[in-house]
């Protein structure tokens, strides 16, 4: 309350998708993450009380994030700072696979509730109709599975160098946002294979594969295993997509126009005596 009083503009960024994730979370371990009971609360309290008497504004990196918050904000997504990747990648041994090779990364949130399973499917699917072979290799929270051609790598400090030398990244469910291992792909020029979601920026046969449904993701990733100069050519396009709408300076200009309005300045300010 502090800050109300103080007259100075508040505002909230909001990350995740929040009861659902601590939900979630508490039903794989509640004993070991009991301590999402205080997130749960926490947020019931922003609900409630601290988002309409505190904050001017909430932000989130996508239109999900609002919507499965139920709360109203701007949408301004994260900046991509290239020289973090150049510098994780720039040591990178020559990986090289027999296999067409797909890589994912899963937390806690919609890719360990809904995109596992979904990829299993398609994998064992795919498999079976191509005589080139496709594995995928998950990153991130372990996950229970006994299909042959799905490897668990967990959390690993080389994950950008086995990003850069697949063939693509897939994501198992309907991810709004490019998050952060989606642009380190795309930066890589390695392309998506994703499903089509409400608000979809990417186009399909440009960046990569957007799926109407499983069976439409399947048909098309037998077709680009088969012609590899789309991976080629998509991973350019979603790189150039990636330098364009996420780099620092255009972000920057997103939080600059945001703050000029919830302080009351003129957005075409430039902040220059």
């Amino acid at each position: 309350m502090m800050i109300r009083r103080s007259g100075v503009p508040a505002i909230l960024t909001v990350h995740g998708w929040v009861m659902d994730e601590a939900i979630t979370a508490l039903r794989m371990n509640p004993r070991g993450n009991f301590h999402y009971i205080f997130r749960i609360i926490n947020w019931i309290l922003h609900r409630l009380i601290f988002i309409p008497l505190i904050y001017s504004r909430v932000t989130a990196i996508a239109r999900i994030k609002l919507e499965k918050n139920g709360i109203n904000g701007v949408v301004i997504p994260n900046a991509f700072i290239t020289a973090d990747v150049d510098k994780k990648v720039a040591n990178c041994k020559n990986l090289s696979f027999d296999d067409f090779t797909l890589v994912t990364y899963v937390s806690v949130g919609g890719s360990l509730i809904k995109g596992m399973e979904r990829l299993s499917r398609i994998i064992t699917e795919v498999n079976k109709r191509t005589d080139r072979k496709i594995q995928l290799l998950v990153f991130g929270t372990p996950v229970e599975t006994d299909n042959p051609h799905i490897k668990m790598m967990a959390y690993r400090d080389d994950f950008l160098c086995y990003l850069k030398s697949a063939d693509m990244i897939i994501l198992g469910y309907e991810m709004i946002e490019l998050g952060y291992a989606a642009m380190e792909a795309g930066y890589l020029s390695v392309p998506i294979a994703k499903f089509k979601s409400e608000f979809e920026e990417l186009e399909d046969g440009v960046h990569g594969i957007i799926a109407e449904s499983e069976e439409d993701m399947i048909k098309k990733l037998v077709k680009t295993i088969e012609d590899p100069s789309l991976v080629r050519e998509w991973g350019e396009n979603l790189r150039a997509h990636v330098l364009k709408t996420r780099s620092p300076q255009v972000i920057g200009e997103k939080w600059r126009r945001l703050i000029l309005e919830v302080t009351g300045m003129s957005p075409d300010a430039t902040g220059k005596g």
